[in-house]
């Protein structure tokens, strides 16, 4: 399969990559499975990054629509993130605004927005008396969200109004007034502007903090929730607890380890039902794992000091970031990087299917065994011999099996 791209004078063809991953193009991100290759200029693209539009409405930038750029000399900085990039970039020349590919594809449920007439967006919001205007922040406004108390890079709605610029983030404009938690999983949690307590201030049942900004709240159990732990879901699964336990950099306070005994406060892993707690290095993996999506085995972080801070990496599955304090499975090679949660060994895979395998022929034979009873009728009836026992476990799901039981023990 060929395609023309605006990017490139030749056609391009459709390729599997080797193993070692060309880096594309658009994104400077390695190709390990398919892409489109200009075999005589070296040239890479994803498949993803080949079918990009070249015209968007973007709610990251409201005002205008954001055209498709490359230009292969050229480097700019990402007005999302802002770090310096090359390739392809969606910009705004108006407002001299990018956004790479990365930040694009990490913001898709943002897209087919229809264009709108006017060049701002209001939103009346419970929380607030005044409508909140869209607006596009960056780091150097140095504004916080009023929900999450979080410093906010990106798009949020604002109040012109009040003195105060009472702010949210996209995010905190969006949730939800009514919850379901794995946190507390008995009662629905309510979404509440300011603590429920009056001038006494809520404490995160989570992560042990005060509350300054919205609350998830149980009225039955006063149980309490910030918004980012709100956010939080337990993913984590490992024999050493039966639910799924979800990670913490920090929490206000100490809490007992339950494997080691030692208190811990930073770098745990929680089930904040059951109250469990255990440091991060009690809980073990193995040092190193082959993904299947990946052709290089991984580290376990903190096993082998990586060649780049793994920190900056977003998760290969889950495309979220991976905290800087939080244990990964990394290819320092190749800047690829998986949360513990998210890794799916194909070595555990295939043994996990083995074991699935062994346990149901094991279920057959002693099924085959219990019915298997010498015949009254026919006590010399020759189905009971070794070799057509043999036969019958062997030819169970043909049904021959079934036919020859049947027949010994007809009466």
């Amino acid at each position: 399969m060929e395609i023309c791209h605006f990017s490139h004078k030749h056609w391009l063809t459709l390729s599997a990559m080797d193993d070692a991953g060309k880096p594309c193009r658009a994104c400077s991100r390695p190709i390990f499975d398919f892409g489109y290759v200009c075999h005589d200029c070296n040239f890479h693209l994803h498949k993803k990054c080949a079918k990009l539009p070249q015209s968007i409405h973007h709610c990251l930038h409201p005002k205008h629509p954001l055209t498709l750029h490359f230009n292969q000399s050229e480097t700019f900085e990402c007005s999302v993130c802002k770090e310096t990039d090359s390739g392809f970039t969606f910009r705004c020349c108006e407002c001299n605004f990018n956004m790479d590919v990365t930040c694009f594809l990490r913001n898709q449920p943002c897209l087919n927005l229809p264009p709108r007439e006017e060049k701002t967006r209001k939103l009346l919001h419970f929380s607030h008396n005044h409508p909140l205007t869209l607006c596009f922040l960056t780091k150097k406004d140095y504004v916080r969200c009023s929900g999450c108390e979080r410093q906010i890079c990106g798009p949020a709605y604002r109040c012109k109004v009040c003195c105060q610029r009472f702010t949210l983030d996209k995010c905190c404009a969006q949730l939800p007034c009514l919850k379901e938690h794995p946190f507390h999983p008995l009662h629905t949690l309510t979404l509440c502007k300011k603590s429920p307590y009056g001038d006494t201030r809520a404490v995160c049942d989570a992560c042990k903090k005060t509350i300054c900004g919205f609350v998830y709240h149980c009225d039955i159990c006063q149980f309490d929730l910030d918004v980012v732990c709100a956010s939080l879901t337990p993913s984590l699964k490992h024999e050493k607890h039966d639910g799924c336990l979800a990670f913490f950099e920090e929490i206000n306070g100490q809490v007992p380890c339950n494997l080691c005994g030692k208190s811990c406060s930073n770098n745990l892993y929680r089930c904040i039902s059951c109250n469990f707690n255990a440091h991060s290095t009690c809980l073990q993996f193995a040092s190193t794992v082959k993904h299947k999506y990946h052709p290089h085995f991984l580290t376990l972080k903190g096993s082998t000091p990586p060649k780049n801070d793994p920190s900056g990496i977003l998760c290969a599955t889950c495309d979220k970031k991976i905290s800087p304090k939080a244990r990964a499975y990394y290819c320092g090679e190749c800047s690829y990087g998986v949360h513990l949660e998210c890794v799916v060994s194909e070595d555990q895979a295939d043994l996990g299917k083995l074991l699935v395998d062994v346990t149901r022929v094991q279920d057959d034979i002693d099924a085959i065994t219990t019915r298997l009873k010498p015949c009254s009728r026919q006590p010399r009836c020759n189905c009971h011999s070794v070799e057509t026992q043999l036969r019958i476990s062997i030819d169970e799901d043909t049904g021959m099996s079934r036919n020859v039981f049947q027949h010994c023990h007809s009466t």
